[in-house]
C-alpha cells in the first residue's frame, strides 16, 4: 500500500523541516511512500530531506499538462461538482481563491494516483494542501487526514466540510482539538485527534569536546513576530547590566532581520549575539549532540493578530538532547513543559527571561534536574517512533464520524 503525504513545501526548500522526521519513520512502516509538494522548489536544503526527495513528486502549481488536463476535466460532471463545493464552502473570497489555485494541479493529481495502489492520503496543513488531498478523496475514493497546526486552524478554510469527509483530523496539541470542534462542533470531537508531533531521541552520547568559555544561550526560530526575539535581546541586555555573560545565537531568518540586527546595534550587544542565519537541521542536530548549546530559548509572544504556537519542534528537539529549555505560557507550549519539563516565564517579559536564565547560569542541580525532566517528558509523550506508530495505525483504520 502507498502511503501518499501532501505537504507545502517538504523535501523541497528550507522549511517544514520539522516535518521530516514524521515521513522517514511512516516511510519505514509502510513498503511505498509518495510526498508530494504543493509548492516545490529546486532546492534541497536539509540532509534528510535529501533521502526522502527521491519519493517525492515535484510539479508546480501550473505547467502546460497541468492545464491542458484541466481544461478537459471540465467536460467531466464529477469534476463540477467538486468545484461547485470549492465555492460554496470556502467563507470568504480570498480563501476561495486560494482553493481554486489548487484545483488544476489536483485534478492532474487525480489521475495519477488512481493509477496507482494508494491505500491512504494525508496533507499537513489544513489550509490549501488540504484542499488538494479533498479534491483527490471526491475524485477518486481514496481516505485521506490531515494535520492542523495553529494559524490553519483559525483561517477556517472549510475546514468543518474537510473533518466530515476525512477520515480522521489530526491536532497537535489538545488546545488545537478544542479549537477545531469550537469551528467544527461537537459532533466531530470523536474525529478529530489529539496526536503530537514527535522528534527523534537520540542516544545521550556527546560527541565533541568543545568547551565553552561563555554560556550559549539558542533560540532555533524564523524572525517572525510571534517568535518575540526582541525580548531575549532585552534580557541579554539586563543580564550584561548584571555583570553575567552569556553569548546569544539566533537561528533562522524572517522579516525581522533587519529591525533586531538594529537593536542589538543600539544596545551594544553585537560582541554578545551572534545571527547565524538558516542552519540546515542536521548541522543544528549536531550542535546540540556536540554540546555547543547550553540553553535553548523560545520567548514567544500572542501577536494582535491572534498568532501564537502550537507545541515547537524546536523546543522538543532541544529536550531530547537533556538541553534545559525557556518558553512563555503562550499558545500550547505549557503542554509541553508542565511537569518541569522546562521553565516557563510571562510573554513579553524581558525581566522574566533574563531572571529565568539566571537561574539555570548560577544553579547546576537547577540546570541539570531541568535537562533531565525534559529529556523523560519527551521520552513519554513526544517520541517520533511511538507516535509514527499511532499515526500509521490511524491511517489503516476508519475513525468513525
Amino acid at each position: 500500500m502507498t502511503i501518499v503525504y501532501i505537504t507545502a513545501f517538504i523535501p523541497f526548500g528550507r522549511t517544514e523541516s520539522f516535518v521530516l522526521e514524521e515521513i522517514s519513520s511512516i516511510k519505514g512502516l509502510f513498503s511505498n511512500i509518495l510526498i508530494i509538494p504543493r509548492n516545490p522548489s529546486k532546492e534541497v536544503f536539509h540532509q534528510k530531506a535529501k533521502e526522502l526527495a527521491k519519493n517525492a513528486l515535484r510539479l508546480p502549481l501550473f505547467n502546460f499538462e497541468i492545464v491542458r488536463v484541466f481544461f478537459f476535466s471540465l467536460l467531466s460532471l464529477d469534476v463540477w461538482k467538486v468545484l461547485i463545493k470549492i465555492v460554496f464552502n470556502s467563507r470568504n473570497f480570498k480563501i476561495c481563491l486560494k482553493n481554486l489555485s489548487i484545483f488544476p494541479k489536483s485534478i492532474y493529481l487525480s489521475r495519477i494516483l488512481k493509477e496507482k495502489n494508494v491505500g491512504h492520503i494525508h496533507a499537513h496543513w489544513a489550509g490549501t494542501t488540504t484542499t488538494m488531498a479533498y479534491i483527490i478523496h471526491c475524485l477518486t475514493g481514496i481516505p485521506y487526514s490531515f494535520t492542523s497546526h495553529r494559524w490553519d486552524i483559525y483561517e477556517n478554510n472549510m475546514l468543518k466540510e474537510k473533518v466530515n469527509t476525512a477520515v480522521f483530523a489530526r491536532c497537535i496539541s489538545i488546545k488545537g482539538k478544542n479549537d477545531v470542534i469550537s469551528i467544527v462542533g461537537q459532533e466531530f470531537e470523536k474525529k478529530v485527534q489529539v496526536l503530537h508531533l514527535g522528534v527523534a531521541l537520540p542516544e545521550l552520547i556527546f560527541n565533541g569536546s568543545h568547551s565553552n568559555k561563555d554560556f550559549i544561550v539558542m533560540t532555533p526560530a524564523n524572525l517572525l513576530p510571534v517568535k518575540g526575539h526582541q525580548y531575549m535581546i532585552e534580557a541579554c541586555d539586563l543580564l550584561k547590566k548584571r555583570g553575567i555573560k552569556v553569548r546569544y545565537w539566533i537561528v533562522g531568518d524572517g522579516e525581522l532581520e533587519p529591525g533586531l540586527k538594529k537593536q542589538v546595534i543600539n544596545l551594544k550587544l553585537g560582541e554578545d549575539v551572534l545571527f547565524l542565519g538558516r542552519v540546515p537541521h542536521e548541522k543544528v542536530m549536531r550542535m546540540y549532540q556536540n554540546k555547543e548549546v547550553d540553553l535553548v530559548v523560545l520567548p514567544s509572544i500572542n501577536t494582535n493578530d491572534a498568532q501564537h504556537e502550537g507545541i515547537p519542534v524546536a523546543l522538543m528537539e532541544a529536550m531530547a538532547y537533556q538541553i534545559p529549555v525557556i518558553s512563555t505560557d503562550t499558545g500550547s507550549i505549557p503542554e509541553l513543559l508542565v511537569d518541569g519539563g522546562g521553565l516557563l516565564v510571562s510573554e513579553k517579559s524581558a525581566d522574566d527571561l533574563a531572571d529565568a536564565v539566571e537561574r539555570l547560569l548560577k544553579d547546576k542541580d537547577l540546570y541539570n534536574n531541568s535537562g533531565v525532566s525534559g529529556r523523560r517528558k519527551i521520552e513519554k509523550d513526544f517520541s517520533e517512533n511511538m507516535i509514527s506508530r499511532r499515526l500509521a495505525e490511524l491511517f489503516s483504520s476508519k475513525v468513525q464520524k
